[in-house]
């Protein structure tokens, strides 16, 4: 992430809050301010490999003390000034921010210029020898970033869940031969995708489909635990959040309906609290009111996304089949349902948008299937991976999506990790089975082929549950036979996934055999999937419909 960069997301933060418009002199800070300084800045070390983790190793690698590269930055003594040094610089908190910014990277140029002074390497090679985390710029390491660059070249862009400014940063440290500094940068951002939140609003009449819309999404019966309640006339005027039971840090926000409340849009984003939101769903069943119109047009003037969600057309063409049997044209009705919806739009001068029609009862029919693929494009890259796996598995090409991100994800792991040195086909040991057991399972539950979700899928679908258990592979991968030992068939799988993925990796880098064997667990898993999907599509075994996505 480039100074700039971060330079330009601050200043967007300001903007949203309007801290531009005027700096009083006479602020003070409250503790949570500098909470939130202290964590801004941690972050922005950790960036530009300056944090003190990095700085201990680049010591050890130097044959320095830390102190003596603390002594040429500013950034680690920057809470420890007085205030009447503090208040020379700044007195908001997004102008601190770019001040941080502004230090760090001085601190990253100060430590780059200790690296290239010759009076550095003059008297350090006799004391010291060069470690994985630094290596001389004439030591040829060049591999190591044409592999990552390979690698990531062959995902496209929509489903790449890693920004290419952080590519492009861990290429930089991998290219100079800093495998340290590579792997500070992907630890901050495998955390970043693991921790960050994920917050979507749902707004629309009541009676839209709000509720089931939340359900559906997250694969939740209507009379499950913890289900959105479902034909209940809104009364609340305030908002209320559905966790999605899989992925902790994704949330669906009920909002009451903007008709509800007699507020104009801009004060019912206020009170509704828009800053927190990634983007907006707004539902109807019928026609969009200029009121929804008006708060689109309130949403995208505050730079957030909305999409328009068209519920219940599976009502409207049931009506119309049987109100007009011989003259029934599904295609037909469907575009008189997309034309009226576009008409409200022409009406209040406004160019009509992508209008996604969906039925909740039947979320693999009409336009889900594109609005999921929209939302994952839409959203950004550290937040893909968690949105992705939050969405059911209604097609083939989101399993796909789900398996290409999660290769990902395991790649980024063994890059963190520091794993390059070729793979030993050795003994593999009680811990490795253990953790690989734990991986097998979450993978599972992830995507959907665990017990609890055959369980459902088996009562939705009126079938044993050991008939969908023949069709799948993932439950058996760890178990033996007599006549075969569990290591034997682990190196049996690493052999086949050594074979598929080692062209991947490009050259003479390999991984542990950890991470070959969880590139194996996700194909057969994804397989599952697939063969699920198919299954439960199939005329001989769909008798009714589902009430649990997967």
């Amino acid at each position: 992430m480039s100074q700039q960069s971060l330079k330009q997301r601050i200043w967007l933060e300001a903007f949203t809050t309007d801290l531009l418009s005027f700096i009083p002199s006479l602020t003070f800070f409250m503790g949570s301010d500098v909470e939130t300084l202290e964590k801004s800045l941690n972050f922005y070390r950790t960036v530009f490999g300056v944090d003190d983790a990095s700085l201990q190793s680049l010591a050890k690698d130097w044959g320095m003390s830390v102190d003596q590269l603390k002594a040429k930055m500013k950034s680690p003594n920057v809470f420890e000034t007085t205030k009447k040094e503090t208040n020379v610089y700044v007195k908001e908190l997004y102008y601190l921010k770019l001040y941080f910014v502004d230090m760090v990277t001085d601190d990253a140029n100060a430590l780059l210029k200790e690296i290239s002074h010759p009076y550095l390497h003059t008297h350090t090679h006799t004391i010291c020898t060069y470690s994985s985390s630094y290596t001389p710029p004439n030591e040829d390491h060049g591999y190591l970033e044409s592999s990552f660059t390979a690698y990531f070249k062959t995902i496209a862009t929509e489903n790449k869940i890693v920004s290419q400014e952080t590519i492009n940063l861990i290429e930089f440290h991998l290219k100079r031969g800093n495998i340290y500094g590579a792997n500070s940068v992907i630890n901050a951002t495998l955390k970043n995708i693991d921790d960050i939140p994920i917050n979507i609003a749902v707004t629309g009449e009541s009676g839209a489909g709000k509720s089931s819309f939340i359900n559906a999404v997250r694969g939740v019966g209507h009379e499950d635990e913890g289900a959105a309640e479902v034909g209940i006339v809104e009364t609340t005027m305030e908002r209320t959040p559905y966790k999605h039971p899989k992925i902790k840090t994704l949330t669906l926000w009920d909002m009451p309906g903007i008709g509800t409340i007699k507020f104009p849009p801009k004060d019912y984003l206020e009170k509704m609290k828009f800053q927190e939101y990634d983007f907006f769903i707004i539902i109807s069943a019928t026609r969009f009111t200029k009121l929804e119109l008006d708060l689109a047009k309130a949403i995208r003037f505050m730079g957030k996304n909305y999409y328009f969600v068209r519920t219940k057309v599976d009502i409207d063409l049931d009506n119309e089949k049987k109100s007009k049997p011989r003259t029934f044209d599904r295609k037909k009705v469907l575009q008189q349902i997309q034309s009226y919806c576009e008409n409200t739009f022409r009406q209040n001068n406004m160019d009509a948008p992508q209008i996604f029609l969906i039925s909740n009862n039947d979320l693999s029919s009409y336009d889900f299937p594109v609005l999921m693929d929209t939302l994952t494009m839409d959203i950004p890259n550290e937040k893909r991976h968690n949105l992705m796996f939050s969405l059911p598995n209604i097609t083939e090409t989101a399993i796909d999506r789900k398996h290409k991100s999660m290769q990902q994800l395991i790649w980024l792991e063994a890059f963190k990790a520091g794993i390059l040195a070729n793979v030993p086909v050795a003994s593999i040991l009680r811990d490795d089975v253990k953790k690989l057991k734990e991986k097998l399972i979450h993978y599972r539950n992830l995507f959907g082929v665990d017990d609890e979700s055959l369980a459902f899928m088996a009562k939705d679908f009126q079938m044993p549950v050991g008939q969908l258990k023949k069709l799948i592979k993932s439950p058996d991968l760890l178990e033996t036979k007599e006549e075969e030992t569990l290591e034997g068939k682990l190196l049996k799988y690493l052999k086949t996934s050594l074979s598929a993925n080692g062209g991947l990796l490009g050259l003479d880098l390999y991984f542990l055999k950890d991470f070959y064997l969880q590139f194996y667990f996700i194909d057969a898993i994804t397989e599952d999937a697939k063969v699920l999907l198919q299954a439960t599509c199939s005329n001989k075994l769909v008798q009714t419909q589902p009430t649990h996505s997967y």
